[in-house]
């Protein structure tokens, strides 16, 4: 057994942090050189008047076949498991003092050195040999990661040591290689850019698990290093100065004075910046005038001879071209392939709180590289840039049929390797040959089960069949770059006076793109999805929430305080925790000594109710310092955003900062089908097809951000059977001179300004729609209702609606009013200013313009009876253009506005369909016709 302990003076004093059991070092050691090295002992001596010809031109050597050209050095570490699983596995123990411990060491042991004393004797030496790692190859095989925790929550210490502890699988991988390559200093550069990676890292058969259990035990490890970093930062002397930075007028981002960086334009110079930067030309801009111009002239020379012309072309070539993500990753200045990460058959499981299945997500095949680029302008400061891509091919969805039981963690069906890689199908002649089914074996709805025939045992169905997805990361530095260290320097871009041809350059972009998917759920694994986007990929932590809040609140109380009174509060929390610090570590040292007492006097009885004494005061401490140190982290964020807040208002003020995309995300699949089945996952209830769908969100410097989603295509088919309407939405036949831009379904366009007050500025809310034909029976309705709410009633569903437009909703408010008094009246809790001021803030959002343009519907409706007053059949219907302007609104307030101005219009569009009445021009007012509402009354009643 290989033990190591570590020696600190604190509580974990003496703690075993290594421990391998059963463990087998082998250390190989092979000399490499031109001969055999294990026949050294036959050198040949040879005199000096006895050398070999081919030792005429130089120096003779007669150890030169065996002197070593290199060092292949293999350390294999190998555990034998033995009978006791528990006791005889690898344990790794790592707490805050120990880390902290190993940190100090590691300083310690990076400080060597080497003298050598020259020797003058008239003898010739030997050459002094320097020693480099050329490549280092690592591997670890069959390897398992449990996570342990307590089951405790927030309860008291007398307790907190004797609760039981939960293990949970977290991720196995058969096996992870690892390959490091040195550059050496005499290689060209051309041969470090392409092909060969410096880190290179292939996992194998990765079986990993997210569950809400291990997605509690990762945030709280994630939270706590996070705390102690801030904490850390907040205590240094850097945030001092950023604070007395900040009393000037300068930004506290500030970039380097940095001698390729030019004077910064206004709006007026910005169309003369040629002639500005020639005026005042940098060190950099006179090496590369040449350059430049010489470029200038051949775009000159190009646009005088090419005929180019702009097409609006939706292909996915085109729509590739102008995603920045992909446009980013895809240059030619890349100076080396940094990582290379390779996953080969992985699969990893995400299980919801609120459901009992689990979904499995797998890839034969896993692409990750990262690339360094050459520095790059941005923000006319060279920074550096560096691209991160990455592909998986053959990926799949699978997800539980049924709901059944919650089993637990270590009898998870795993896939196997069939299931997760490309089958090589046979050449079909005609497409009828393949057969439309749902459980076909390889296609989307195929049912993977661990026995074969029916049985009641657990089975898998793929809802998404093998498709691939592409994902591009660039980002840019903030420090600028030195340019002595650079190779080649790029050229600064030009001045763009164009008014529509202009793109952002040095913007850090992320692209996720999809081609084909082929979804098949049913209602359960519809609930699944849901809950995992909601619970584990969308999930807060309820105390980071709680952290949030304080955070809202203590910006709303900083509102009411000017900015010299800020500091003094911010530097005595420093001296607070400062304190605490000092006084945690002091209890430390005396929990140290005590336990050398109770080592040599076990017995005393003394000692342990003090060492007891001593761990209450030190968790005391602990949970006083974590407060502090929030709290004080919040007054230094807060502090932050004020002063950032009126720099950037004081900058837009001068106009010396024009504005800038900082941030884009991009999300766009080309083609989706998606089939909504029965609780069997095998009849279907509907098909939905999606075509170039695209969203992006760019960020602007001035904290403002413009969401756009478009989708150029949308229909969804009713497959359930006798049904008189198959097509349930679709658009309506585009005609060719029908006025609709690019030929897109639905368009979303909203730009948010940054908050005033802590209410969301909606700026522009725009939805744009082409004509649409819907096609819709009640029983279809009550299919998709029980789908999408399983757990509620459709009838209840449908009183509640007709019960509202009766205006009995004016009753049901009334009695939430009554109700909401009582409760406030039972327990009361008083609200402050400031409470009142974030709950408003969280609620509220100031829509500015908003606009949804006219859009023509054709309705056909069927209901449950042979014969109804409801049904229509072809009924055109224009919903009108709808704008507001400056609400202070939440979304639901907007929805409410747009269905009941929308409802008076539709409604009486309709009655004029269903009754054929036309207006006649020609009559007078005063007509003794009835008139529609008239009508209306006595046809369908009161309620309509």
């Amino acid at each position: 057994d290989l033990n190591i302990f570590v020696r600190t003076a604190s509580k974990y004093d003496d703690v075993q942090l290594l421990k391998l059991p059963n463990l087998n070092l082998i250390l190989g050691f092979h000399w490499v050189c031109l001969a055999d090295p294990n026949d050294h002992h036959n050198v040949i001596y040879c005199a000096p008047d006895k050398i070999p010809e081919y030792s005429s031109n130089q120096v003779h050597d007669s150890f030169r076949a065996f002197r070593s050209q290199s060092l292949n050095m293999s350390i294999v570490l190998e555990t034998v498991p033995g009978s006791d699983q528990f006791n005889n596995c690898p344990i790794l123990l790592l707490y805050g003092s120990t880390l902290r411990w190993i940190e100090s060491l590691k300083l310690i042991l990076s400080e060597h050195s080497l003298t050598l004393v020259t020797t003058d004797d008239g003898l010739t030496h030997r050459a002094k040999a320097e020693w480099s790692i050329v490549y280092m190859n690592s591997e670890l095989a069959d390897s398992e990661i449990w996570l342990k925790s307590a089951l405790q929550d927030e309860s008291e210490f007398e307790t907190s040591r004797l609760q039981p502890i939960e293990k949970t699988y977290c991720l196995s991988v058969a096996k992870v290689s690892y390959g490091r390559e040195a550059v050496l200093p005499n290689q060209s550069i051309a041969d470090r850019i392409k092909d060969t990676p410096t880190h290179r890292l292939v996992v194998y058969d990765l079986r990993g698990a997210w569950t809400k259990s291990n997605r509690n035990v990762a945030l709280a490890l994630f939270d706590t290093f996070m705390k102690t970093t801030r904490m850390k930062k907040n205590l240094s002397t850097e945030a001092l100065k950023g604070f007395r930075k900040d009393t000037n007028t300068t930004p506290m981002k500030k970039r380097g004075a940095d001698p390729t960086s030019t004077p910064p334009n206004n709006a007026v110079q910005s169309i003369q910046a040629a002639s500005a930067v020639q005026d005042t030309p940098s060190p950099i801009s006179k090496l590369q005038s040449g350059h430049a111009a010489n470029m200038l002239q051949q775009l000159i020379a190009e646009v005088d001879n090419n005929s180019i012309v702009y097409s609006d072309d939706l292909s996915a070539v085109s729509r590739q071209q102008h995603l920045q993500g992909v446009q980013a990753c895809q240059g030619d200045d890349v100076i080396h392939k940094n990582w290379q990460i390779s996953l080969v058959n992985a699969q990893v499981l995400l299980k919801g709180c609120e459901t009992n299945g689990y979904i499995i997500l797998s890839a034969a095949k896993a692409e990750i590289l990262q690339r360094a680029h050459r520095p790059a302008w941005k923000d006319r400061t060279l920074v550096s840039k560096t691209t991160w891509t990455g592909l998986l091919e053959c990926m799949q969805y699978y997800a539980t049929v049924n709901a059944g039981e919650n089993d637990p963690n270590e009898n998870i069906m795993w896939l196997t390797v069939d299931n997760i890689q490309e089958k090589e199908s046979a050449e079909i002649s005609e497409p009828s040959e393949v057969p439309n089914m749902v459980g076909s074996g390889v296609s989307v709805g195929a049912v993977v089960s661990d026995t074969v025939g029916p049985s009641t045992s657990r089975q898998l169905q793929r809802i998404v069949s093998r498709c691939k997805c592409e994902f591009y990361y660039a980002s840019y530095g903030d420090i600028s770059v030195d340019p002595e260290g650079i190779g080649e320097i790029p050229s600064p871009p030009q001045e763009d006076v164009s008014l529509w041809d202009s793109r952002e350059s040095g913007v850090d972009a992320f692209t996720l793109m999809h081609y084909d998917l082929d979804v098949c759920t049913n209602s359960l694994q519809y609930g699944m999805l849901l809950d995992i986007i909601n619970n584990l990929l969308l999930y807060v932590e309820p105390h980071r929430k709680e952290a949030l809040e304080k955070l809202a609140r203590m910006r709303f109380q900083l509102q009411l305080h000017s900015v010299e009174d800020q500091r003094r509060p911010i530097q005595e929390k420093q001296t607070i925790v400062r304190n605490t610090i000092n006084k945690l570590r002091r209890l430390e040292k005396d929990t140290y000594m005590l336990n050398k007492a109770l080592d040599d006097d076990p017995d005393d009885k003394d000692l342990r109710v003090e060492l007891e004494r001593l761990e209450r005061l030190m968790h005391d401490c602990k949970m006083n310092l974590n407060a502090q140190s929030e709290e004080l982290d919040m007054m230094i964020s807060c502090y932050k955003e004020t002063q950032l807040l009126a720099n950037s208002r004081m900058a837009t003020t001068r106009s010396d900062k024009p504005l800038t995309i900082v941030r884009a995300n991009e999300i766009c699949f080309k083609h989706a089908q998606w089939r909504l089945t029965e609780a069997d996952g095998q009849i279907g209830i509907a098909d939905l097809v999606l075509s170039n769908f695209l969203y992006t969100k760019n960020s602007k410097s001035d904290d403002s951000v413009e969401h756009l989603l478009e989708l150029g295509y949308l229909r969804m088919t009713n497959l359930l059977p006798n049904e008189i309407y198959k097509e349930i939405l679709c658009p309506t036949e585009i005609q060719f001179d029908m006025p609709i831009e690019h030929k897109k379904v639905l368009r979303i366009f909203c730009r948010e300004k940054p908050p005033v007050g802590g209410i969301s500025v909606k700026e522009h809310f725009e939805i744009n729609l082409v004509p649409l034909t819907i096609g819709l029976t009640k029983k279809f309705y009550n299919t998709m209702m029980k789908f999408c709410f399983p757990e509620r009633d459709t009838e209840v569903l449908d009183y509640n609606d007709r019960a509202s437009e009766d205006g009995d909703s004016e009753l049901q408010k009334s009695k939430k009013g009554k109700s909401k008094k009582s409760r406030d009246s039972n327990f009361y809790v008083h609200i402050d200013d400031v409470e009142k001021m974030k709950e408003r803030a969280e609620k509220n959002k100031l829509f500015v313009f908003t606009k949804i343009p006219e859009v023509p519907v054709k309705v056909s409706y069927k209901g449950n009876k042979e014969k109804n007053l409801e049904d229509l059949r072809d009924v055109s219907i224009v919903i009108p253009t709808l704008e507001y302007h400056n609400m202070t609104w939440t979304w639901l307030d907007l929805l409410i506005a747009i269905r009941n101005d929308t409802k008076k219009v539709i409604l009486s569009q309709a009655i004029k369909q269903k009754l054929q009445i036309k207006r006649n021009t020609g009559t007078s007012e005063d007509s003794s016709a009835p008139q529609e509402e008239d009508k209306a009354k006595m046809l369908l009643g009161s309620r309509h």
